[in-house]
């Protein structure tokens, strides 16, 4: 029951396998009302008021991202910004880019040392749950 209800909420914003994957790795597909990181991430994709206000969506953060089509938007316009072909590093998937800054915020593409590793470990979890989708 529970998946079947995820699955229409899913199809009902038309998401792309990126923007599903990212939400597994998240929320794992969870909508509504869920806190992160110490409750300075909310929503189904985690979105913390920076990125919120970044991506110059309308409505006020919380409450805005726990809507998932609010959170699937406010994605899109973020990326929209900051996954500019030139910020993106030869040899990087636009893909890859877009996760890691979703993760790490836009300077995620320089990222060195550990805060590095932290973004391979969490593109690693996004090309899983890609993977997962394929199956």
């Amino acid at each position: 029951m529970i998946t079947t209800l995820i699955a229409t909420v899913a199809l009902s914003i038309d998401m792309t396998p990126l923007e599903r994957a990212i939400w597994k790795v998240e929320t794992n597909c969870r909508t509504g009302e869920i806190w992160g990181d110490n409750h300075t991430s909310a929503g189904a994709f985690q979105i913390g008021k920076p990125y919120f206000t970044d991506s110059k969506i309308k409505g006020n953060w919380p409450d805005a991202v726990f809507d998932l089509d609010t959170s699937v938007l406010c994605f899109r316009a973020y990326m929209d910004r900051y996954a500019k072909p030139h910020r993106i590093p030869e040899g990087m998937t636009k893909a890859e880019a877009m996760a890691r800054m979703h993760n790490g915020g836009p300077a995620a593409l320089r990222a060195t040392g550990n805060k590095k590793q932290n973004l391979d470990l969490y593109w690693s979890k996004v090309q899983k749950a890609l993977k997962e989708q394929i199956k």
